[in-house]
Parts: structure tokens; C-alpha cells; sequence
């Protein structure tokens, strides 16, 4: 007895969509970390979908074709997610920077982009010259805990 293609089709569209929850959720592969199992999660989900579109008669190396493109479209979400997340933690470090700086009387000078990086900015006081360097994961503040205007003579 021989399966249809049609009814060996939709087992395995079913056992694939299952395993895209199986990994969302977690239980049954604790080893693999979340940010992992979510990628692969992705990953099969564009290839359900691209395989669902693929003429009748397509071959066989296309088909692996459409394999790398979903791994490629879902690396690109990945990273573009990933950029999204740094670019908001980044804008709450310099807001949480800019509010303490303000609270203890120094007045800063516009962020500067840090050369050769997208994501890190630094600034000084105008008043004092205190420094302080912010990235989307961390922060340098060498601002005096009050503002004193450096004497210049």
C-alpha cells in the first residue's frame, strides 16, 4: 500500500506545523535555549510557506533553493528584531543618562555618534567636562555626582 503525495503532504505539513509549537512552547527540548529554539521555530515556518507556493514539477534543487531562502528570510527577521531591541535599549540608556545628568546640574552637550560604531554615543558637560559614554547594553557615566564648572585659567 502506497500513500498519495497529496496525504504524505498534508502528515507532513501537520508533524512540521507541531513541531514549530513543540519549540515555541519548550517543554520537550529544555536543553535548547529560548532565542534558539524560536529561530528554528521561524525558519520552518518560511519554508511552510514557500513550499506551499512552489509550482507543480518544480526540481529538486530548487526545492533546497526555497530551504535556503526561508533560512535566510528568518535570519533577516531575527536581526532585523535584534536591531530594533538595541536601538530602543540604547535610546533608554541615554534618556536614563540624560535625566541623571540633569538632576545632579550638568548640562550636556548634544550625543555624538562614537566613530566606527552604530551603537554607541557619548557626551560631556558643558560646564564641567564630565563624560559619559552609553551603548545599547551598558553605560560609562564619569560625571562628578554635582556639577562644578572647571576653572580655567
Amino acid at each position: 500500500m502506497t500513500k498519495s503525495i497529496e496525504t504524505e503532504l498534508k502528515h507532513l505539513k501537520t508533524a512540521v506545523r507541531y513541531l514549530i509549537g513543540l519549540l515555541e512552547e519548550g517543554s520537550l527540548v529544555p536543553r535548547y535555549d529560548v532565542s534558539t529554539r524560536r529561530e528554528i521555530a521561524v525558519v520552518l515556518q518560511h519554508l511552510l510557506h514557500k513550499v506551499e507556493g512552489l509550482p507543480e514539477g518544480v526540481p529538486d534543487n530548487l526545492v533546497m533553493g526555497t530551504a535556503v531562502r526561508a533560512l535566510v528570510e528568518a535570519a533577516a527577521e531575527h536581526d532585523a528584531a535584534t536591531r530594533q531591541e538595541q536601538t530602543a535599549a540604547l535610546e533608554r540608556q541615554m534618556c536614563e543618562a540624560e535625566a541623571w545628568a540633569s538632576i545632579h546640574g550638568h548640562q550636556l552637550e548634544p550625543w555624538e555618534q562614537v566613530t566606527g560604531s552604530s551603537m554607541e554615543y557619548q557626551t560631556s558637560c558643558e560646564a564641567c567636562g564630565g563624560f559619559i559614554y552609553v551603548s545599547h547594553n551598558s553605560n560609562y557615566n564619569l560625571l562628578l555626582e554635582t556639577c562644578e564648572r572647571i576653572k580655567q585659567e
